[in-house]
């Protein structure tokens, strides 16, 4: 009777996971290149539509908030963090670190993630020095 449910569930939080902390042009640090700036902004804002957005509290499209400044911000005032992130690196010029993903359609995403970046790195990825 639990099992369906539990399946469920470990899958959706493994996905959520997977895809906040995987990208296409995401970037590997070594010990060398590894800052916890540089790699919190690696972590990427997915976007699963509105609803998914709200009953999840905005954990998942304000996530770079919450890797930044998840001592300071409560999970209830990511929503409006991730604006005011997203305004000042605009008004920076720093909107280029900020990753934003349309993830509507989860499954083929997750998928497609798992395939391209589960067993291989992609040197092109790696930050030497």
């Amino acid at each position: 009777v639990c099992m369906v449910p539990w399946l469920v569930m470990s899958f959706w939080l493994f996905m959520v996971t997977y895809l906040q902390h995987h990208s296409d042009d995401g970037k590997i640090y070594t010990d060398d290149t590894f800052t916890f700036e540089k790699a919190a902004f690696e972590t990427v804002d997915r976007n699963y539509g509105k609803w998914i957005n709200r009953m999840s509290h905005h954990m998942m499209d304000g996530h770079v908030v919450h890797h930044l400044l998840f001592e300071k911000v409560p999970h209830y005032r990511l929503e409006d963090a991730t604006v005011a992130l997203v305004k000042g690196m605009k008004e920076r010029g720093q909107l280029d670190l900020y990753k934003s993903v349309e993830t509507k359609h989860f499954t083929q995403e997750i998928v497609k993630q798992f395939n391209n970046n589960w067993f291989f790195i992609n040197e092109k990825q790696v930050v030497r020095k």
